[in-house]
């Protein structure tokens, strides 16, 4: 792994798991074994005993005693039968934050995959993300990030900016079974996807308007295009979008941390410019992680990212750095993501990391996070995943670890 060597402990680099095929992807190969089955342990067989055998007492010994003097034994007594206890119903879980909702109706809908700005900075502070599910974050172009929030358990009436769609969005629409939410996008983007069979789940300004698509030059003079998530599905149903058939499960919770190879409380990643750096620290009376965005002042100051609905500041359970290979095409860049198979994943929570990999075993549900001793369990709550090139480098710093965004698809 690229300048990751010495971020594990002496446990072996071998990942045991569950049976998975052998894959050969981009400039990696990944070779996945099944896990050990544990041998059941026999209990020793009986031997015979040549003692002589013990004097019979008790009921026995009254049963052969001379009637005459032997005491009957005792009336047997009734119990009643106790009636069973009531038991709490099965809680339903949120398969992409592992947290408990109240009606599983909410789970039964699209999720809603939104395009939002996090470049030029006057986009900041978002709003609405602290309600998504799940956040994505990858570089885009120009030297700058966007952000793809998953809303499915909870609406918000205000998120955004929002911005233009890309070939980028696609695996991740794909993985996750959404609809994509956006204001604009290229024509070839258009084209390619069609071609990819999701021009039927694209929710975008033109066919959808206010209430569910507004601009509100207020507080955001560039681009300021925001979305109302219950607007959204109502007029997804207007464009005759069929309900969904949703199979969201793939990523594992457990409020107990499992083993991990290291520790980093903080995690800074730089997508390749300096108007580009996310950081996220971690808080153990919380245990959460906070965002930090660089402020583009001397000495690369960071400055808390902020929620523009609620005034708090941006927080995550997870955090996962995935390595990914950036496909640029015709010398233009606009990228798509080979987002198949499996690669590298850095895995944040309770401030401690694991070094393990991620899964796409099939291109139309999530991702799967595995460490070093199998499917690896995210505390409950939201997931910050941030995609980076595959030949991107990591080092640690005291309690950051380091991340640099790889340089090797640029030009190609």
């Amino acid at each position: 792994m690229n300048n990751r060597q010495g971020l594990g402990t002496n446990r072996s680099e071998e990942y045991r798991f569950s049976p998975l095929p052998l894959w050969t992807r981009g400039r990696k190969t990944w070779l996945i074994f099944s896990l050990a089955l544990a041998a059941a342990c026999s209990a020793p067989a009986p031997t015979a005993s040549t003692d002589t055998p013990p004097p019979e007492t008790g009921l026995s010994a009254q049963l052969t005693a001379d009637p005459a003097t032997a005491t009957p034994p005792p009336e047997p007594t009734v119990t009643p039968t106790m009636l069973p206890t009531a038991t709490a119903e099965p809680q339903i879980l949120n398969p992409l934050t592992g947290l408990p909702v109240s009606d599983i109706s909410v789970l039964e809908r699209w999720p809603l995959s939104i395009k939002v700005s996090n470049f030029p900075r006057s986009a900041r502070p978002q709003a609405g993300l602290s309600y998504a599910d799940l956040m994505f974050e990858f570089y885009q172009e120009m030297g700058m990030t966007r952000l793809q929030a998953i809303f499915l358990s909870q609406d918000v009436e205000k998120v955004g900016p929002i911005r233009s769609g890309r070939k980028i969005d696609v695996p991740l629409m794909k993985a996750y079974q959404s609809l994509l939410v956006f204001c604009a996008e290229y024509s070839a983007t258009w084209d390619y996807m069609e071609l990819q069979d999701v021009g039927n789940r694209l929710l975008y300004v033109g066919p959808v308007d206010c209430p569910a698509l507004c601009r509100d030059d207020r507080e955001i003079t560039e681009n300021g295009i925001f979305g109302n998530t219950a607007e959204l599905r109502k007029a997804a149903k207007v464009l005759k979008i069929n309900d969904p058939v949703l199979d969201l499960n793939g990523m594992v919770f457990q409020e107990e941390p499992p083993p991990m190879s290291g520790t980093a409380s903080n995690i800074w990643v730089r997508f390749i410019s300096d108007n580009a750096i996310a950081e996220w620290r971690y808080n153990p009376e919380d245990k959460k992680y906070y965002r930090w965005s660089e402020t583009g002042k001397p000495n690369r100051d960071m400055a808390p990212l902020l929620d523009r609905l609620t005034g708090e500041q941006l927080s995550v359970s997870n955090v996962i750095v995935l390595y990914v290979n950036y496909i640029r095409r015709q010398h233009r860049e606009i990228y798509e993501l080979e987002l198949f198979g499996g690669g590298t994943a850095l895995i944040f929570r309770d401030g401690k990391m694991e070094d393990g990999i991620w899964l796409l075993p099939n291109i139309e549900r999530p991702l799967q996070f595995y460490g070093q001793d199998g499917p690896f369990a995210l505390r409950p709550g939201v997931t910050w995943i941030g995609i980076v090139e595959d030949d991107s480098t990591a080092e640690q710093d005291g309690d950051t670890l380091r991340v640099e965004f790889g340089k090797t698809g640029i030009g190609e």
